[in-house]
């Protein structure tokens, strides 16, 4: 039978695909905030850490298609 929610076996540690998805997108997020920061994108009156979410957001759930 199909299981849609598979764990991954990490050295006999089982993970929930989740908390990769969300680790990748952790390491997403700090590469493109640096990149906006340094381009001036948040020179504008636009909060950080609202964008910080908003794109850690879209990468985990793009990650989560794309993947599974």
């Amino acid at each position: 039978m199909f299981n849609p929610i598979r764990e991954i076996d990490i050295y006999g540690v089982f993970l929930p695909p989740l908390l990769l998805w969300a680790a990748v997108s952790v390491l997403i997020v700090k590469v493109v905030h640096i990149v906006l920061e340094r381009r001036g994108f948040y020179r504008n009156d636009i909060e950080q850490k609202i964008v910080d979410a908003a794109l850690f957001v879209n990468c985990a759930g793009l990650l989560s298609f794309f993947i599974h």
